[in-house]
C-alpha cells in the first residue's frame, strides 16, 4: 500500500465516529446473517462497522484493519485503525478464548479475564504455567498486568451506558465484540468469519462457520418434520422478578427452530424481560417443557427447586417431571453456545422430540 492509499485510509477513518449519530446500514459487505456488523473487504484491509446494539440505526465503532500500517505506527482512536494479523490479546470473554483455541490461534492470547469460568484444559494449562496471565474481573480487570503484556488489542464487551474506565487511557486497540447482541443464533455464529480475519485465519474460520451453518440448518429440517410440537417455559425466578426471554432472543428463536412452542414468544424482546410469578404462571402454568439452568455447586433437584419456591410445584413439567437443567459449571454452554448453535439445537430437538435422537450436550434429565 502506497502512501497515497495510506492518506485516503486514514482521512477516510476520520471522517467517520466512532460513537455516536453516523448511520449504520447492514447490508454490503461480506457477512450475509449478522445485522450488527459489516465488513468490506480490499486487498490490504477490512473496513469494519459495529452497529450501536442500544440505539438502532446508529454506529457503535467503526474499525479499519490492514496489513500495511508503518512499522512505527501507534494507535489513534480517532482514527480505528488497527495492523493485523493480530499477535497478542487480551481476551475478557471465554466464548471468544475457546473459539481462538478453534481457530488454532491460541498463541495470541496473551491475557484473559475470569479465568475462573475457562473450561478449555489448553487455556488453563497456560494458565497455570504463566503463559496467559489472569487479568482479573472483565468488568475491574487489572490495568498494570494488562500494560505489562503490551498486548496489540484488547477484545472488550460492550455495554449500554458503560464505558472502558483506564483501559481508553492506555493507547491500546479496544475493539467492540457485539457478537453477544444479535438476535439470530447464525448470525451471531458469523461474528467467528470476522475474528478470524483479525488474527490471519480467514480460510479456517470461513469453514468453520461453514460447517456450523450447514449442521444447524441440518437440524432445522430435521425438526421441522416432526409431528409434535410442545411448548416451552425457560428458568426460574430470581428474587422477586422472573427475567424471561423475549420471544425475539437468539434462545426464542432457536425453540422455535427445534419444532417447538416458545410461550412467551409474543413479546418480540430480544432480551429479558422481568415479570410477576404470576403472569408467568399465568401463561405457563401448562407448559410441556421447563428448561432451565443451574449455576450452583449443588446439583438441582426437583426436591431443592421445590423447597426454594414451593409454588414451582404447581408448573406441569415440574408434575409430570420433564424438567431439564443445564449445570452451567460442569459443561461448557458459555464457551460454546454462543458460536456452536447447532449444538444447543441438538439438545433441544433430542429433548422435545426424543424419536430423532438428536445428540444432547448440555442438558439433562433434572434428578429426583
Amino acid at each position: 500500500m502506497n502512501r497515497k492509499t495510506l492518506t485516503i485510509l486514514f482521512v477516510s477513518m476520520l471522517l467517520c465516529a466512532c460513537h455516536g449519530g453516523t448511520q449504520f446500514n447492514a447490508e454490503g459487505g461480506i457477512l450475509e446473517l449478522a445485522s450488527h456488523i459489516t465488513i468490506n473487504e480490499t486487498p490490504h484491509s477490512y473496513h469494519v462497522r459495529i452497529a450501536n446494539p442500544w440505539k438502532k440505526g446508529t454506529l457503535l465503532h467503526t474499525y479499519t484493519f490492514t496489513d500495511s500500517l508503518p512499522t512505527d505506527y501507534s494507535f489513534n482512536r480517532n482514527v480505528n485503525t488497527v495492523h493485523i494479523p493480530l499477535k497478542r490479546v487480551v481476551v475478557m470473554t471465554n466464548s471468544l478464548a475457546h473459539l481462538m483455541v478453534e481457530l488454532g490461534v491460541e498463541d495470541c492470547i496473551a491475557g484473559v479475564c475470569e479465568p475462573e469460568y475457562i473450561s478449555d484444559t489448553l487455556i488453563r494449562a497456560r494458565l497455570a504455567d504463566g503463559t496467559i496471565v489472569d487479568c482479573g474481573n472483565s468488568m475491574y480487570p487489572t490495568i498494570e498486568k494488562i500494560m505489562s503484556l503490551h498486548p496489540d488489542a484488547i477484545m472488550v464487551s460492550p455495554f449500554e451506558g458503560t464505558g472502558y474506565g483506564q483501559l481508553e487511557k492506555l493507547g491500546i486497540p479496544l475493539l467492540e465484540c457485539a457478537d453477544y447482541m444479535e438476535t439470530s443464533p447464525l448470525a451471531r455464529a458469523e461474528w467467528i468469519r470476522f475474528y478470524g480475519r483479525l488474527f490471519g485465519a480467514a480460510a479456517t474460520a470461513d469453514s468453520l462457520y461453514g460447517q456450523v451453518s450447514h449442521d444447524y440448518n441440518s437440524l432445522k429440517e430435521i425438526a421441522s418434520k416432526t409431528v409434535m410440537c410442545p411448548k416451552v417455559m425457560l428458568d426460574t425466578r430470581s428474587g422477586s422478578a422472573w427475567y424471561v426471554a423475549g420471544g425475539g432472543s437468539t434462545i426464542g428463536r432457536m425453540i422455535a427452530d427445534a419444532g417447538a412452542i416458545y410461550l412467551f414468544a409474543d413479546n418480540d424482546n430480544s432480551g429479558s424481560v422481568p415479570l410477576s410469578f404470576e403472569t408467568v404462571f399465568e401463561k405457563a402454568q401448562d407448559a410441556d417443557v421447563w428448561l432451565l439452568k443451574n449455576s450452583s455447586s449443588v446439583p438441582l433437584t426437583y426436591n431443592l427447586l421445590e423447597s426454594d419456591f414451593k409454588s414451582y410445584a404447581s408448573f406441569k413439567p415440574f408434575r409430570e417431571r420433564n424438567i431439564w437443567v443445564c449445570d452451567v459449571n460442569q459443561v461448557p454452554y458459555f464457551e460454546l453456545s454462543s458460536f456452536h448453535p447447532e449444538m444447543l439445537l441438538s439438545d433441544f430437538i433430542s429433548i422435545f422430540h426424543p424419536e430423532t435422537s438428536s445428540g444432547r450436550h448440555f442438558y439433562r434429565p433434572l434428578n429426583e
